[in-house]
């Protein structure tokens, strides 16, 4: 045979693996007592000799973090014998054992995960203590062609779930919903849903979120309960009449191209008063002669684009503190919800049915809460990585095992061992706390 190098290829009988780290991965997650959690708060199948809750759940958290995108891509692990006999796990059920699982068990699979989050956001939340709680909600689209899927604004059929984050991204709650319900739709309720899922004597310090979170009712909630709001403004009549009275001097340099200024605001059913910092972009103006030719519609678009609001309930903090802390929700929340959806494949949902769907939802939420805990005992500078950077740095490390002395024993590049022996060890340590 002809070929371009001069290498040949031929098959071994030798026990090898491309997913060492994953490995690594999965005996965290038995010493993290996942098993014990997946089985106590998440359905078996019906049938008496039906798989356990954990033989669902825990080869799709370890095919989600090996880059699986379908229920197909779970042959992946199950083929991989290396993988299966280090980690002792005797079966996996086929994509279409798993797909009438989410099927069966949607709802009360996504109340088990819920539980299951809870449970480990306890330990998450000490490597951020001391630290002020600060909640992100974000509505996030994902387009899905299915029959049964209904057609949101973005002209695309799909679902629109509602994710929040706290600190560093960690996904405290999801409420996955259709495609046409509006983002602002019931944001106060989804808010009380995350404060629920904090541990007894834990509270948010503050809240962070778009304009579909600009609601009377959320800011009267957050004043009642303490809570410091950051929430960009809608930009009303009644917002760019304010912004006009700002008299020239009252303007101050922020950046190169932008000025703040700031004012005291109301809406009808506010209890209380509140701060709106304007940023002002430097664009280029409307022609004075042509304001009188350009319609009410139009020259709103247009200031539209020169202003952008932050209202809050923050006395204490400079306008130019304000603006930088709310522009973090970019990284804590948007940022990680396109971790959520490319890095775990959550853009892909399996299901023609929503409670599937939302079920499979939460599992990845799950699958990439455990990333973060997991990347915990990572070496610092591995802290800040993506989940597709940990693959190629640590999942993707080819193995082999062998047998000496009823000892199994994975061998692998000198240049890891001592990284991946370091993992263990703190893995292990974390099991006993």
């Amino acid at each position: 045979m002809q070929t371009t190098l001069n290498f040949k290829l031929q098959s071994t009988n030798e026990k090898l693996t491309p997913r060492t780290g994953v490995a690594i991965l999965g005996e965290y997650l038995k010493g993290m007592k996942l098993e014990e959690l997946c089985n106590v708060n998440i359905p078996k199948a019906k049938r008496n000799n039906g798989y356990t809750a954990f033989e669902f759940i825990y080869p799709l958290i370890l095919m989600l973090h090996s880059g699986g995108r379908f229920l197909d891509d779970i042959r992946e692990i199950k083929v991989d014998k290396v993988l299966t006999t280090l980690l002792k796990i005797k079966n996996i059920p086929t994509a279409n054992a798993f797909s009438k699982y989410l099927r069966k068990h949607g709802t009360n699979g996504e109340e088990g995960i819920r539980k299951i989050n809870k449970q480990f956001l306890k330990r998450f939340l000490k490597s951020i203590k001391n630290k002020e709680l600060i909640l992100d909600i974000d509505a996030t689209f994902i387009e899905a062609h299915k029959n049964t899927a209904k057609w949101s604004y973005k002209d695309a059929p799909g679902y629109m779930p509602m994710v929040g984050h706290i600190n560093n991204g960690w996904v405290i709650d999801v409420d996955f919903r259709e495609g046409n319900e509006a983002p602002a739709s019931k944001n106060l309720e989804f808010i009380k849903q995350c404060v629920l899922q904090l541990p007894l004597g834990k509270k948010f310090d503050r809240f962070r979120a778009d304009s579909a979170s600009y609601q009377a009712d959320i800011f009267n909630y957050c004043e009642k309960e303490n809570i410091l709001f950051t929430v960009t403004a809608k930009k009303n009549k009644n917002v760019f009449d304010s912004i006009k009275s700002i008299k020239d001097d009252e303007w101050k340099t922020f950046s190169t191209r932008e000025k703040i200024a700031e004012f005291t605001h109301t809406m009808q059913d506010t209890d209380s008063a509140f701060r709106m910092i304007v940023i002002k972009k430097d664009i280029t103006p409307t022609l004075p002669t042509l304001e009188e030719y350009i319609s009410d519609e139009v020259m709103i678009q247009h200031q539209d684009e020169i202003y952008y609001c932050i209202a809050t309930n923050d006395n204490d903090l400079t306008p130019e503190e304000i603006i930088k802390l709310h522009r973090q929700r970019g990284e804590t929340s948007e940022n990680k919800i396109k971790e959520l959806k490319n890095g775990f494949n959550m853009s892909y949902l399996p299901s023609s049915n929503l409670e599937a769907n939302a079920f499979y939802f939460y599992i990845g939420t799950l699958a990439y809460n455990l990333f973060l805990m997991f990347k915990q005992i990572l070496d610092k500078n591995l802290h800040k990585h993506t989940v597709k950077t940990i693959r190629y740095k640590l999942y993707n490390i080819a193995g082999k095992v062998i047998s000496h002395a009823r000892e199994r024993i994975l061998k692998v590049n000198e240049e890891f061992l001592e990284m991946l022996q370091k993992i263990r060890r703190l893995a292990y340590e974390e099991s006993l706390q």
